[in-house]
């Protein structure tokens, strides 16, 4: 299994696995999620095994408590001190692997090496007990209803 970085021919094999994995929240476009890619790619990698593409992960910098909207590009002037984990999706043939765990243990290495004080994300489709396990804890705070029923704000600290 090997993290490597996005690369423009990279982005076929991500939308194929987005449409596979996401069942309840409309996909975005490509626009919305090479707009991530484009403010921080270091926080933007692949997981791989040999050829396989088995997940992805996009994160990048932001500066406000609230998570960003859904399928709309960043804002400009909102870089700042806390990494928001917008998308994570493992392949279905590559679940119960330790992909998810991978690419989030490589992000956390990565977000303290460039200085962030936290994480945030948007937990959506059942997957808070995944996100619990990872060191992220709940925030209450009300997020936007285009992430789907049930969808939580979590955080994890990383210095203070």
């Amino acid at each position: 299994m090997s993290i490597e970085p996005i690369v423009e021919s990279t982005w076929s094999e991500i939308l194929r696995l987005q449409a596979e994995v996401y069942l309840f929240v409309k996909p975005e476009s490509i626009e919305v999620l090479k707009d991530k890619w484009f403010r921080s790619p270091r926080c933007c990698f692949i997981c791989r095994e040999g050829e396989q593409l088995m997940g992805y992960l996009l994160a990048h910098s932001w500066n406000n408590d609230s998570p960003p909207k859904l399928f709309q590009t960043l804002p400009r002037g909102t870089e700042g001190p806390i990494l928001f984990l917008h998308d994570l999706a493992v392949s279905n043939s590559s679940f119960g692997k330790g992909v998810g765990s991978t690419m989030i243990t490589h992000l956390v290495r990565v977000a303290t090496l460039s200085g962030y004080k936290q994480i945030r994300l948007v937990s959506i489709q059942n997957s808070m007990l995944f996100w619990q396990k990872q060191g992220f804890t709940p925030v209450e705070q009300e997020v936007c209803k285009s992430y789907g029923e049930g969808a939580q704000l979590m955080q994890r600290v990383l210095w203070m």
